[in-house]
């Protein structure tokens, strides 16, 4: 496929650089752990960055933070709208709390309700419209044009990617050596800017994009190499249930090494693997790193480090206590 540089262009290192300094007080550097256990079931030395203990319990606020912080401040006073299953949403409802601009979060009816109660904590106006996200997100742009706010894209917005690639960023400061990234995939806007980080610092980096059998839009897309649309299966991973933008696209074909799937079935047991060996708890869209290792999708070569990123930790309560 021919594949366009103009969106890699859109998000550069340098917007990356300039994320972390609007980012600095605001967002944990989040730690970097050696995992034993994944370790001795990989057979390669295997750490995992810890992006669930991020304020608001996922990587998300690093993408919505940095948006609304770029905006002019006569721009940012007609307020923001996006469109979330929920972690963005949150993401988007803590930081417009932070810079004192009124917020609207569209979610799909079934949201959440523990991620759309935290919106709403925040002072956001939480919307529920249409069944999925697309739904949402689609009325999140109706909304925008008739109140004149700014919209926070979920993934596909450069300033989004340049927030989320300072999980890269920290990533390679704390181990220069890493040699394979384990990244999840929804919309695309992690691994975006993960990757876009990692191979300006290291070309030779291997970053893989991970998405459940039912959450399969993104690695479709990508092995097509074009833009189309695939329907979502029912899942518990709602923070995946999405489909991807031509720019998330885009990045990933020039500087996403591949993109996997695990089994859907299996992701209750890697969250309880993960609470039971690691002592964290991860939902069900941040554990599919975890669950490829346990899964033995993974091809490691000899001696190679490798790093999982446990994007988040908002798990619905009936759902954890189920796993027990």
């Amino acid at each position: 496929m021919p594949q366009s540089k103009m969106s890699q262009t859109l998000v550069t290192p340098t917007m990356i650089l300039k994320a972390r300094k609007r980012l600095a007080g605001v967002v944990l550097h989040t730690p970097l752990e050696p995992s034993s256990a994944l370790s001795s079931i990989a057979g390669v030395p295997v750490s995992v960055k810890w992006e669930s203990l991020q304020r608001t319990g996922v990587f998300k606020l690093r993408g919505a933070y940095n948006k609304i912080a770029s905006l002019p401040s006569g721009v940012a006073a007609r307020g923001v709208v996006t469109a979330s299953t929920g972690n963005h949403g949150l993401a988007v409802a803590y930081a417009a709390k932070q810079r004192g601009v009124p917020a609207s979060i569209v979610v799909p009816v079934g949201a959440s309700p523990l991620k759309v109660g935290k919106c709403k904590n925040y002072g956001a106006d939480v919307v529920y419209k249409g069944a999925n996200y697309d739904e949402a997100a689609a009325y999140s742009v109706q909304l925008v044009e008739e109140t004149g706010a700014t919209l926070v894209h979920a993934y596909a917005d450069p300033e989004v990617i340049a927030g989320q690639g300072t999980v890269g960023y920290e990533v390679l400061e704390d181990l220069p050596e890493a040699d394979k990234l384990l990244v999840p995939i929804g919309g695309g806007g992690l691994i975006s800017g993960i990757a876009i980080w990692a191979k300006t610092v290291n070309p030779t980096i291997r970053v893989i994009g991970i998405q459940t059998t039912a959450t399969r839009a993104f690695y479709e897309n990508y092995l097509a190499g074009r833009l189309f649309h695939v329907p979502i299966e029912p899942t518990i991973a709602d923070g995946l249930a999405g489909n991807t933008e031509q720019i998330n696209l885009d990045i990933a074909r020039l500087v996403v090494d591949d993109v996997i799937l695990v089994e859907e079935a299996k992701l209750l047991e890697a969250i309880r693997w993960t609470l039971e060996n690691e002592c964290r708890i991860l939902e069900p869209a941040g554990v599919v790193g975890v669950a490829a290792i346990l899964q033995e999708k993974i091809k490691y070569h000899s001696k190679e480090q490798v790093v999982v990123v446990a994007s988040g930790s908002n798990i619905n309560p009936s759902l954890l206590s189920g796993i027990f």
